[in-house]
Protein backbone atom coordinates (compact mmCIF):
# COMPACT_ATOMS: atom_id res chain seq x y z
CA UNK A 1 0.00 0.00 0.00
CA UNK A 2 2.97 2.57 -0.55
CA UNK A 3 2.76 3.70 -4.26
CA UNK A 4 0.41 6.70 -5.16
CA UNK A 5 -1.58 4.68 -7.55
CA UNK A 6 -2.79 2.39 -4.62
CA UNK A 7 -3.48 5.15 -1.95
CA UNK A 8 -5.41 6.79 -4.52
CA UNK A 9 -7.41 4.22 -4.96
CA UNK A 10 -7.62 3.56 -1.05
CA UNK A 11 -8.77 7.39 -0.91
CA UNK A 12 -11.78 6.77 -3.46
CA UNK A 13 -12.68 3.69 -1.72
CA UNK A 14 -13.09 4.66 1.65
CA UNK A 15 -14.68 8.26 0.47
CA UNK A 16 -17.38 5.72 -1.21
CA UNK A 17 -17.50 3.86 2.33
CA UNK A 18 -17.81 6.72 4.85
CA UNK A 19 -20.70 7.93 2.88
CA UNK A 20 -22.52 4.94 2.94
CA UNK A 21 -21.83 4.96 6.62
CA UNK A 22 -22.74 6.89 10.05
CA UNK A 23 -19.91 9.57 9.06
CA UNK A 24 -22.11 10.07 5.75
CA UNK A 25 -21.19 14.15 6.52
CA UNK A 26 -17.55 13.64 6.50
CA UNK A 27 -17.65 14.33 2.97
CA UNK A 28 -14.74 12.94 0.16
CA UNK A 29 -11.24 12.14 2.41
CA UNK A 30 -8.85 14.32 0.83
CA UNK A 31 -5.46 13.22 2.04
CA UNK A 32 -3.87 10.23 3.72
CA UNK A 33 -0.92 10.05 6.40
CA UNK A 34 0.69 7.31 7.29
CA UNK A 35 1.10 6.83 10.87
CA UNK A 36 3.13 3.50 10.67
CA UNK A 37 1.30 0.04 11.21
CA UNK A 38 3.59 -2.78 13.34
CA UNK A 39 4.79 -5.59 11.61
CA UNK A 40 1.25 -6.63 10.21
CA UNK A 41 -0.93 -3.63 8.70
CA UNK A 42 -0.05 -0.31 7.30
CA UNK A 43 -1.89 2.64 8.96
CA UNK A 44 -3.20 5.97 8.13
CA UNK A 45 -4.77 8.93 9.05
CA UNK A 46 -7.51 9.86 6.70
CA UNK A 47 -8.57 13.67 6.53
CA UNK A 48 -12.08 14.37 4.91
CA UNK A 49 -12.82 17.81 3.30
CA UNK A 50 -15.07 18.50 6.52
CA UNK A 51 -11.58 18.65 8.48
CA UNK A 52 -12.93 15.08 10.23
CA UNK A 53 -10.13 12.84 10.65
CA UNK A 54 -10.41 9.02 10.85
CA UNK A 55 -7.81 5.95 11.49
CA UNK A 56 -7.55 3.73 8.96
CA UNK A 57 -5.52 -0.28 9.48
CA UNK A 58 -5.00 -1.59 5.73
CA UNK A 59 -4.01 -5.28 4.82
CA UNK A 60 -2.95 -6.32 1.14
CA UNK A 61 -4.47 -10.08 0.27
CA UNK A 62 -0.79 -12.47 -0.11
CA UNK A 63 0.60 -15.84 0.48
CA UNK A 64 -0.28 -15.71 3.63
CA UNK A 65 -4.05 -14.21 4.21
CA UNK A 66 -6.31 -14.41 1.31
CA UNK A 67 -8.87 -11.51 0.96
CA UNK A 68 -11.55 -13.04 2.69
CA UNK A 69 -8.97 -13.76 5.57
CA UNK A 70 -8.20 -10.17 6.06
CA UNK A 71 -11.62 -9.28 6.29
CA UNK A 72 -12.19 -11.55 8.48
CA UNK A 73 -9.22 -10.16 11.02
CA UNK A 74 -10.72 -6.75 10.70
CA UNK A 75 -14.50 -7.59 11.23
CA UNK A 76 -13.22 -9.17 14.41
CA UNK A 77 -10.97 -6.55 15.55
CA UNK A 78 -14.27 -4.10 14.96
CA UNK A 79 -16.37 -6.41 17.30
CA UNK A 80 -13.83 -6.06 20.00
CA UNK A 81 -13.09 -2.90 20.14
CA UNK A 82 -16.90 -2.38 20.19
CA UNK A 83 -17.15 -4.91 23.31
CA UNK A 84 -14.59 -3.15 24.91
CA UNK A 85 -15.84 0.25 24.67
CA UNK A 86 -18.95 -1.31 25.49
CA UNK A 87 -18.08 -1.68 29.16
CA UNK A 88 -17.41 2.04 29.45
CA UNK A 89 -14.36 1.75 30.97
CA UNK A 90 -11.51 3.06 29.16
CA UNK A 91 -11.42 5.16 26.49
CA UNK A 92 -11.47 3.07 23.28
CA UNK A 93 -11.73 4.14 19.88
CA UNK A 94 -15.40 4.08 17.79
CA UNK A 95 -15.21 1.65 15.66
CA UNK A 96 -16.68 2.65 12.40
CA UNK A 97 -16.66 0.18 9.59
CA UNK A 98 -14.66 -3.01 7.68
CA UNK A 99 -14.51 -2.78 4.14
CA UNK A 100 -12.89 -4.39 0.89
CA UNK A 101 -10.82 -3.19 -1.48
CA UNK A 102 -9.64 -4.98 -4.67
CA UNK A 103 -6.67 -6.93 -3.19
CA UNK A 104 -7.19 -6.52 0.82
CA UNK A 105 -9.37 -5.41 3.33
CA UNK A 106 -9.57 -2.29 5.46
CA UNK A 107 -11.00 -0.83 9.22
CA UNK A 108 -11.81 2.16 9.98
CA UNK A 109 -12.24 3.78 13.43
CA UNK A 110 -12.60 7.18 15.52
CA UNK A 111 -9.25 8.88 15.27
CA UNK A 112 -8.10 9.71 18.83
CA UNK A 113 -5.17 11.54 18.93
CA UNK A 114 -2.61 9.90 21.69
CA UNK A 115 0.65 10.67 23.78
CA UNK A 116 2.66 8.53 25.79
CA UNK A 117 1.01 7.40 28.97
CA UNK A 118 2.35 8.81 32.05
CA UNK A 119 -0.47 7.97 34.62
CA UNK A 120 0.24 4.21 35.60
CA UNK A 121 -1.73 4.22 38.39
CA UNK A 122 -4.73 5.25 36.57
CA UNK A 123 -4.03 2.61 34.12
CA UNK A 124 -4.19 -0.29 36.20
CA UNK A 125 -7.33 0.76 38.02
CA UNK A 126 -8.98 1.09 34.85
CA UNK A 127 -7.99 -2.36 33.62
CA UNK A 128 -9.29 -4.09 36.53
CA UNK A 129 -12.88 -2.06 36.36
CA UNK A 130 -12.31 -3.62 32.89
CA UNK A 131 -12.19 -6.90 34.13
CA UNK A 132 -14.78 -6.34 36.55
CA UNK A 133 -17.24 -6.00 33.58
CA UNK A 134 -20.16 -7.89 33.80
CA UNK A 135 -20.73 -10.72 30.72
CA UNK A 136 -21.43 -14.16 29.69
CA UNK A 137 -20.69 -16.81 31.96
CA UNK A 138 -18.66 -18.86 29.59
CA UNK A 139 -14.95 -18.58 28.18
CA UNK A 140 -14.62 -17.37 24.46
CA UNK A 141 -15.69 -14.63 22.29
CA UNK A 142 -18.61 -14.70 19.43
CA UNK A 143 -15.56 -14.53 17.16
CA UNK A 144 -12.07 -16.19 16.57
CA UNK A 145 -9.69 -13.63 16.38
CA UNK A 146 -5.96 -13.03 15.57
CA UNK A 147 -2.60 -12.69 18.71
CA UNK A 148 -0.40 -10.47 16.37
CA UNK A 149 -0.79 -12.81 12.93
CA UNK A 150 -1.39 -16.09 14.64
CA UNK A 151 -5.10 -17.36 14.69
CA UNK A 152 -6.85 -17.64 18.12
CA UNK A 153 -9.25 -19.51 18.73
CA UNK A 154 -12.53 -18.54 20.85
CA UNK A 155 -14.91 -21.73 20.58
CA UNK A 156 -16.97 -21.08 23.63
CA UNK A 157 -16.34 -23.31 26.60
CA UNK A 158 -17.90 -23.36 30.28
CA UNK A 159 -14.28 -24.79 31.66
CA UNK A 160 -11.31 -21.87 31.30
CA UNK A 161 -8.85 -24.58 32.34
CA UNK A 162 -9.97 -27.01 28.88
CA UNK A 163 -10.28 -23.68 27.17
CA UNK A 164 -6.70 -22.77 27.92
CA UNK A 165 -5.50 -26.01 27.20
CA UNK A 166 -7.29 -25.84 23.52
CA UNK A 167 -5.00 -22.26 23.32
CA UNK A 168 -1.61 -23.70 24.55
CA UNK A 169 -2.33 -26.70 22.34
CA UNK A 170 -2.99 -25.02 19.29
CA UNK A 171 0.23 -22.83 19.85
CA UNK A 172 2.55 -26.17 20.76
CA UNK A 173 1.26 -27.35 17.43
CA UNK A 174 2.20 -24.77 15.27
CA UNK A 175 5.82 -24.79 17.20
CA UNK A 176 6.31 -28.33 16.57
CA UNK A 177 8.59 -28.46 19.98
CA UNK A 178 10.85 -31.36 20.38
CA UNK A 179 13.68 -32.59 22.77
CA UNK A 180 12.79 -31.13 26.07
CA UNK A 181 11.09 -28.68 25.23
CA UNK A 182 8.24 -30.70 23.70
CA UNK A 183 8.29 -32.84 27.02
CA UNK A 184 7.98 -29.98 29.08
CA UNK A 185 5.29 -28.85 27.00
CA UNK A 186 3.57 -32.16 27.49
CA UNK A 187 4.12 -32.58 31.03
CA UNK A 188 2.58 -28.80 31.82
CA UNK A 189 -0.74 -29.91 29.69
CA UNK A 190 -0.57 -32.94 32.31
CA UNK A 191 -0.33 -30.51 35.11
CA UNK A 192 -2.46 -28.25 33.58
CA UNK A 193 -5.46 -28.46 36.50
CA UNK A 194 -3.31 -28.42 39.19
CA UNK A 195 -2.31 -24.82 39.30
CA UNK A 196 -6.27 -23.50 38.95
CA UNK A 197 -7.36 -25.92 42.20
CA UNK A 198 -9.32 -23.80 44.68
CA UNK A 199 -10.25 -20.78 42.69
CA UNK A 200 -13.14 -19.35 41.48
CA UNK A 201 -12.87 -17.86 38.08
CA UNK A 202 -15.48 -15.54 36.48
CA UNK A 203 -15.31 -14.90 32.99
CA UNK A 204 -13.82 -11.09 32.35
CA UNK A 205 -13.56 -9.59 29.45
CA UNK A 206 -9.85 -8.87 28.39
CA UNK A 207 -7.78 -6.80 26.25
CA UNK A 208 -5.76 -10.13 24.96
CA UNK A 209 -2.15 -8.37 23.52
CA UNK A 210 -1.96 -5.53 25.85
CA UNK A 211 1.84 -4.82 25.52
CA UNK A 212 3.32 -1.25 25.75
CA UNK A 213 2.40 -0.85 22.15
CA UNK A 214 -1.06 -1.01 22.43
CA UNK A 215 -2.23 1.25 24.78
CA UNK A 216 -1.40 5.45 25.02
CA UNK A 217 -3.01 8.35 26.60
CA UNK A 218 -5.74 10.71 24.94
CA UNK A 219 -4.85 14.29 24.89
CA UNK A 220 -6.31 14.57 28.27
CA UNK A 221 -3.71 11.95 29.70
CA UNK A 222 -6.79 9.39 30.03
CA UNK A 223 -5.83 5.93 28.88
CA UNK A 224 -6.29 4.56 25.78
CA UNK A 225 -6.14 1.13 24.64
CA UNK A 226 -6.60 -0.48 20.84
CA UNK A 227 -5.76 -3.47 18.78
CA UNK A 228 -6.98 -6.27 20.75
CA UNK A 229 -7.32 -9.63 20.38
CA UNK A 230 -10.79 -9.55 22.56
CA UNK A 231 -11.76 -12.50 24.66
CA UNK A 232 -13.97 -13.54 27.64
CA UNK A 233 -11.64 -15.51 29.79
CA UNK A 234 -9.46 -15.62 33.28
CA UNK A 235 -8.12 -11.78 34.45
CA UNK A 236 -4.91 -13.05 35.27
CA UNK A 237 -4.44 -13.59 31.64
CA UNK A 238 -4.15 -10.41 30.60
CA UNK A 239 -0.80 -9.91 32.72
CA UNK A 240 1.20 -12.25 31.07
CA UNK A 241 1.79 -10.29 28.16
CA UNK A 242 2.00 -7.13 30.07
CA UNK A 243 5.10 -8.58 32.31
CA UNK A 244 6.20 -9.80 29.13
CA UNK A 245 8.19 -6.63 27.57
CA UNK A 246 7.25 -3.88 30.21
CA UNK A 247 6.29 -0.92 30.09
CA UNK A 248 4.00 -0.78 33.05
CA UNK A 249 5.09 0.05 36.36
CA UNK A 250 4.55 -0.69 39.80
CA UNK A 251 2.39 1.72 39.97
CA UNK A 252 -0.20 0.31 37.11
CA UNK A 253 -0.36 -3.62 38.99
CA UNK A 254 -0.10 -2.16 42.48
CA UNK A 255 -3.34 -0.14 41.30
CA UNK A 256 -5.06 -3.10 39.95
CA UNK A 257 -4.38 -6.12 42.83
CA UNK A 258 -5.96 -3.10 45.45
CA UNK A 259 -9.15 -3.43 43.29
CA UNK A 260 -8.29 -7.28 42.52
CA UNK A 261 -6.52 -8.85 44.53
CA UNK A 262 -4.12 -11.53 43.69
CA UNK A 263 -5.43 -15.13 44.24
CA UNK A 264 -3.37 -17.95 46.11
CA UNK A 265 -1.24 -19.05 43.18
CA UNK A 266 -1.23 -16.55 41.30
CA UNK A 267 2.53 -16.41 40.87
CA UNK A 268 2.51 -19.51 38.91
CA UNK A 269 -0.04 -19.04 36.35
CA UNK A 270 0.64 -15.67 34.98
CA UNK A 271 4.03 -17.23 33.78
CA UNK A 272 1.36 -19.50 31.96
CA UNK A 273 -0.03 -16.87 30.63
CA UNK A 274 3.22 -15.12 29.93
CA UNK A 275 4.26 -18.74 28.11
CA UNK A 276 1.47 -18.38 26.16
CA UNK A 277 2.57 -15.17 24.36
CA UNK A 278 6.65 -16.51 24.26
CA UNK A 279 5.37 -19.36 22.45
CA UNK A 280 3.46 -17.31 19.85
CA UNK A 281 6.67 -15.16 19.22
CA UNK A 282 8.76 -18.79 18.63
CA UNK A 283 5.44 -19.02 16.25
CA UNK A 284 5.65 -15.15 14.72
CA UNK A 285 9.75 -14.80 15.04
CA UNK A 286 11.54 -18.06 15.08
CA UNK A 287 14.30 -19.39 17.60
CA UNK A 288 15.42 -16.57 19.29
CA UNK A 289 12.29 -16.97 21.52
CA UNK A 290 12.42 -21.17 22.40
CA UNK A 291 15.62 -20.05 25.06
CA UNK A 292 12.72 -18.69 26.98
CA UNK A 293 9.76 -20.94 25.91
CA UNK A 294 12.12 -23.54 28.12
CA UNK A 295 13.18 -21.36 30.98
CA UNK A 296 9.17 -20.89 31.76
CA UNK A 297 8.49 -23.83 30.97
CA UNK A 298 10.77 -25.10 33.81
CA UNK A 299 9.75 -22.26 36.12
CA UNK A 300 6.49 -23.20 36.04
CA UNK A 301 6.51 -26.84 36.26
CA UNK A 302 9.53 -26.15 39.39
Amino acid sequence: MNNVLELDKLKSTLTAFLADSAESDSGPVVSLRSIGGGCINDAFEAKTTSGRSYFVKAHMAGPKMSKAQCLAMFAAEHKGLAALRATGTFKVPAPIGVGGISDGAFLVTEYVPMQPLRNQQRMGEQLAHLHLAKGPSRFGFEVDNLIGSTPQPNTWNDDWVEFLRMRLEFQFSLARFTGVVAALSNKLLARLPEYFSGITITPALIHGDLWSGNCAADEAGEPVIFDPATVWGHNEAELGIMRMFGGFGPECFNAYHAIIPKAPGFDKRVLIYELYHTVNHYNLFGSGYLGQCEQLLERILD
